[in-house]
């Protein structure tokens, strides 16, 4: 028999949870085996239904055990966001608390359990992102904000998705290319920022001689303009 969890004495925690019902299944077992405690999620959804086999089912429970530091099962929304952040999403506190509210029951503060966890990642994984999070994540792998990526590190991105095979990947790399073209938007690096420049001018010589040689081993990479690629596949 799972133990009912017991109620935190911070007026926060409280507040955080109150949108949930009252008297609440709890969302995990605690057993202590040689005086430690083991902390298990209960799983009440289906898992076969919901297309989530046992190796995504174990990284699914892996990321969402690092937000949730009370290990009750139950995610505030501030844990939400950072998870999602970590997905790739970059949304506004609204449209955060939209997602929340497409499985939770949590009409308040849009707090997530672990099984409204698993019912969002099935239904984000069996539709078409839109353009906003596509770019939230291609955001993540643009460490200077210059809003191209290399094409090596977008295949790797895309490879990472089930749904889309090498050949999807050169089908949608060529038509991106031939919009590109039509656009004027070059497959060239980015520009250097002014602050780049300026670091550029204080290299010795023996730096400036092996940025030189970077850029020659790079000169035929190709860039991706994620925010054009992103805004392609929504036509």
């Amino acid at each position: 028999m799972a133990k009912e969890i017991s109620k935190s004495s911070s007026n926060l925690q409280e507040i955080t949870f109150s949108g949930r019902p009252r008297g609440e299944e709890p969302h995990v077992i605690r057993k202590v085996k040689r005086k430690v405690e083991h902390v298990e999620y209960i799983v009440r959804v289906d898992l076969d239904e919901l297309k989530i086999d046992d190796d995504q089912f174990d990284d699914l429970q892996s990321l969402y055990q690092l937000y949730d530091f009370d290990t009750d099962g139950i995610l505030n929304f501030k844990e939400f966001e950072k998870l999602l952040r970590c997905l790739g999403y970059r949304l506004t506190e609204e449209a955060a608390q939209t997602l929340a509210a497409t499985v939770s029951v949590d009409i308040t503060n849009f707090s997530v359990s672990f099984n409204e966890f698993l019912e969002f990642m099935s239904k984000e994984q069996n539709q078409e992102p839109d353009e906003e999070t596509m770019v939230g994540m291609f955001t993540s792998f643009d460490k200077q904000n210059k809003g191209k990526i290399p094409e090596q590190v977008f295949k790797k991105i895309m490879q990472g998705k089930d749904d889309v095979d090498e050949s999807d990947m050169e089908e949608m790399l060529e038509e991106y290319y031939r919009m590109a073209k039509l656009k004027g938007i070059t497959s060239g690096p980015p520009p250097e920022s002014p602050s780049e420049e300026k670091l550029a001018q204080q290299r010795t010589k023996k730096e400036k001689r092996a940025e030189k040689l970077r850029k020659l081993e790079t000169a035929d990479e190709k860039y991706i303009d994620y925010k054009e690629f992103a805004a392609m596949l929504q036509q």
